[in-house]
């Protein structure tokens, strides 16, 4: 045993795990782990310095925007016109000169609105959004939150519909009083284009995706998918525990991102970024290449030698478990090739002389069980035909004492049909036609006995005419129905069909019946038992298996039903 464990040993842990696999796993995992840090650490100072340099950019937008509509409410043109709340045509011509002025080259990425009390629009310079109704929306959106901070200067994101249709991002608005009256709303629209001039300006690298959150976490501008605008941030619960310095990793279509924010000081707005860690695997993995040229040679040499080892061990094995799973199977005759001399050797040969033992010791049981089952099943049938030809012959012979010569040559004829029957074949199978044949002259012979105060029916599907059945396998049940079930004096009905798939045959009699301990004491085996009923459930199942044979029905003085169950595939041997 010390001598087999030390080969096993030696061969398959010392050489394949100790020489291949702890080097390789060790320099690969450093390596891996070195290299990866490195290239992330370049991604996040990429990404860091991208986004510093955007912030900055959409500050000053923020700060252009909030400078003009500051001056705008300060000016004296618009203050005449918001107090007064009409404006004329000239008013009109100077504000566009005015809009041009402050807003020179931005002129079609905004709109400008100048809203006074009671739903009245003093200038526009696009179509006036339905919400900026100063009279049915005051409380409402852009309009609430201008009036609700004072004279505060405030940016408000666009809604869903507003984007769809007008590419609107953003809205600076302010709320302009008089002597502490509010006198209407300036608004400057910004569209979404001037803050992707901004995000697509700057050179990105590894970053995909780069978004703008507002104040309450709600998607300003997304630069891939813009179908999460005016949505919630959907890794809003990550954003608030994170790090600025650090970011968190995110996934997005089953791909890893590294996503780094940077939340604005002076305006409500936050920036966010997603860097796709393809490059950082891609580089890590170029990076464990190169270096592991250095233990290629190691590891083809160990690889060699594992390979020939395991093979020459595991090769063996398969072919045991091969081999076994035959005699698993029940095919004894195939034996190992023998080359080897070692301990895998031996093995071989042992498992060689026990399938030769279990193969001649199976065979004898076989052909033990095949002799003993059909001399049983001889000595049964053999059983049977003794005990009807007594009750038959006896019956002849008193009727021949009464000189009924008719009834006696009518009884000969049909014991005669029944033993022709029964001699017909050497088989111990006849069809259920045969048999019903056999069974009308055996009725017409205890008809006969009991001076027709016996009657008889018999309903048989013509669809089980051509099947095969054990010989003698009714005529023990409608014997038990006539001496034991109506004791001569009744009727018998013999019923067969198909159920499923199998053939019924029931056997009924309007007898004293019996109760239900007896009944189940009929099918038990025993010397004072009989061999009638016990004799046919036993023979069913020699022949089908358990689950078919014999089950009794019966309540007393209303008679009993015998049912024999018998499938239509045939015997199992």
């Amino acid at each position: 045993m010390k001598k087999l464990r030390s080969s096993f040993f030696a061969k398959l842990f010392v050489t394949y795990l100790l020489v291949a696999m702890i080097p390789l796993l060790l320099i690969s995992a450093l390596l891996y782990g070195f290299s990866e840090r490195i290239f992330r650490n370049n991604i996040e100072e990429e990404a860091s310095t991208y986004l510093m340099e955007v912030s900055r950019d959409v500050d000053a937008l923020y700060g252009y925007y909030e400078q003009a509509v500051s001056l705008l409410s300060r000016d004296p043109l618009v203050m005449k016109i918001l107090s007064e709340q009409e404006v004329s045509e000239e008013e009109t011509r100077n504000l566009y000169e005015k809009m041009y002025y402050l807003f020179s080259g931005r002129t079609t990425t905004m709109s400008l609105y100048i809203l006074g009390m009671d739903g009245k629009t003093l200038f526009q310079s696009d179509v006036v959004p339905r919400h900026y109704n100063t009279r049915d929306y005051i409380n409402w959106g852009v309009l609430r939150k201008a009036s609700s901070e004072g004279e505060e200067i405030v940016f408000h994101p666009a809604g869903y519909r507003e984007r769809t249709e007008n590419d609107k991002v953003l809205t600076a608005a302010k709320a302009v009083k008089m002597e502490e009256t509010l006198k209407g709303f300036i608004l400057v629209d910004v569209q979404r284009e001037e803050i992707s001039k901004i995000i697509h300006g700057k050179t990105q690298g590894n970053i995909w995706e780069v978004m703008l959150l507002n104040d309450i976490g709600n998607v300003l501008y997304s630069k891939i998918r813009r179908e999460n605008e005016a949505k919630p941030y959907i890794d809003a619960e990550k954003l608030e525990t994170a790090e600025a310095a650090s970011g968190f990793l995110s996934t997005v279509e089953e791909e890893s991102f590294h996503t780094s924010f940077r939340k604005s000081r002076a305006y409500p707005y936050q920036l966010i970024s997603y860097s796709s860690l393809n490059d950082v695997k891609s580089n890590a993995s170029y990076l464990l290449r190169t270096l592991g040229y250095i233990g290629l040679l190691t590891l083809v040499i160990s690889l060699l030698v594992a390979y020939k080892v395991s093979k020459s061990v595991s090769g063996a094995v398969k072919d045991l478990v091969y081999y076994m799973k035959k005699v698993e199977k029940g095919d004894f005759s195939e034996r190992f090739p023998v080359e080897r001399t070692d301990e895998i050797g031996e093995l071989m040969q042992r498992y060689n002389k026990m399938a030769k033992r279990l193969d001649i010791l199976i065979s004898n049981i076989i052909e033990s069980k095949d002799r003993l089952k059909k001399s049983e099943m001889k000595m049964l049938q053999s059983q049977i035909n003794p005990h009807f030809l007594y009750n038959t012959l006896d019956t002849v012979k008193w009727m021949a004492k009464m000189q009924r010569t008719e009834e006696v040559s009518s009884l000969i004829t049909n014991l005669a049909t029944l033993l022709r029957i029964s001699m017909e074949d050497a088989e111990e199978f006849q069809t259920v036609r045969q048999s019903i044949q056999w069974l009308e002259s055996y009725l017409s012979i205890q008809k006969a006995r009991y001076d027709d105060d016996l009657t008889y029916d018999i309903q048989v599907e013509e669809a089980l005419m051509d099947h095969k059945i054990p010989k003698l396998i009714l005529q023990p049940l409608v014997e038990n129905a006539i001496l034991h079930g109506v004791e001569g004096k009744g009727n018998i009905t013999v019923t067969g069909y198909r159920e499923e798939e199998s053939m019924i045959f029931e056997v009924k009699d309007d007898g004293v019946g019996i109760e239900e301990k007896v009944a189940l004491k009929l099918l038990e085996e025993g010397p004072d038992k009989g061999i009638g009923l016990t004799n046919v459930h036993r023979r069913i199942e020699l022949l089908y298996g358990r689950g078919y044979g014999v089950r009794i029905f019966s309540e007393v003085s209303r008679g009993t039903t015998i049912r024999i169950a018998i499938p239509e595939r045939g015997p199992v041997l």
